[in-house]
């Protein structure tokens, strides 16, 4: 706990340079960066951490050159998508998919950068910085982990068959897919990412851990919002200054949830998370509606992962059972 606490502490330190003497505009893009590596850095260890924040960089900047081009967008997340789901035939799909993750954010909601002088930052700079601000905020994630968890003992994922992999990639590509093309041609600029996240986070190539994870995520989530709106309340009852404590217990939920995600049931792990998400990306008085908001997009995300998850089984059984109908049936 006290290493995960130095991490998520000194994580901020590239986003507090860049508001004193960057762009102030760019902080959150820096905590974007970071947020992929550091869950690499948990989950698999500081070397492939490494080469998460590097993916993560190159797609976030490859978004960020199109911004408002919904088809390409949803093109791009799909891919990555695929590519994370196929990797599951090597165990290694869930570092990969925090790369779609932090680029659908790019894509459906693409950051607001403006320049000290209050002008907004367009192209060609405009996918340059977005691409740095991703890159520092990955790398310095990633150093943070080789100083502090190289002796962190972290669980191991099976390999799955090939056709299993395959499946699991298709409904990934065409879930997330759709899922950002409606968000960022209908509803740019939304929470719809965290529909994409879902979706990613939730689908599984076992069907057994996809319910379980489903279970846990809506819980989670439903429990986490819960905790952030009483905090929100409680901030306006007694009146204290939001900024700061939205900051601080930001920060400690997010420390929590860090040290809950190898060795807790992944309930806890989206319970803590929850509130440090709303409260550390809210601003002024709109904490409530982000609450709702991630519960709502949480719900449908799930939903979508566990439809295009069946879809896409139901239509392999049927192929495998056309092919060869004896090794199904027996």
């Amino acid at each position: 706990m006290p290493r995960v606490a130095a991490i998520v502490a000194l994580l901020a330190a590239p986003a507090v340079l860049a508001q004193q003497f960057w762009l102030p505009s760019s902080a959150g893009v820096f905590i974007l960066g970071s947020l992929p590596a550091t869950i690499a850095v948990v989950v698999v260890g500081p070397r492939r951490a490494w080469q998460i924040a590097l993916a993560a960089a190159a797609s976030g900047t490859v978004a960020a050159s199109f911004t408002g081009n919904a088809w390409l967008g949803a093109l791009l997340i799909a891919s990555l998508a695929g590519y994370a789901g196929y990797s599951a035939r090597y165990g290694n799909q869930s570092p990969v998919l925090f790369v779609p993750i932090v680029t659908s954010f790019i894509v459906i909601s693409p950051p607001d950068l403006v320049d000290r002088a209050g002008q907004s930052i367009k192209d060609p700079s405009y996918a340059g910085i977005v691409g740095i601000a991703l890159l520092i905020g990955g790398c310095w994630a990633a150093l943070l982990g080789h100083a502090f968890t190289r002796d962190f003992q972290r669980a191991v994922t099976e390999p799955v068959l090939e056709s299993v992999a395959t499946g699991y990639a298709i409904a990934l590509a065409a879930s997330t897919g759709i899922a950002t093309f409606v968000a960022a041609y209908f509803f740019p600029g939304s929470t719809g990412a965290w529909v994409v996240l879902t979706i990613l986070l939730v689908m599984k190539p076992k069907a057994t851990d996809m319910w379980r994870t489903a279970r846990h995520r809506v819980g989670g989530t439903l429990l986490g919002a819960v905790v952030a709106a009483v905090l929100v309340l409680t901030f306006d009852g007694l009146d204290l200054p939001r900024t700061t404590w939205e900051l601080v217990l930001g920060a400690i939920f997010l420390t929590l949830a860090l040290s809950f995600l190898q060795v807790r049931p992944y309930w806890q792990f989206v319970t803590f998370l929850t509130p440090a998400i709303i409260l550390l990306k809210s601003s002024g008085q709109d904490e409530l509606d982000l609450d709702a908001q991630r519960v709502a997009m949480t719900v449908i995300g799930t939903l979508l992962a566990l439809t295009f998850a069946v879809i896409v089984r139901e239509i392999n059984f049927k192929r495998r059972r056309v092919e060869s109908p004896t090794s199904v049936t027996h």
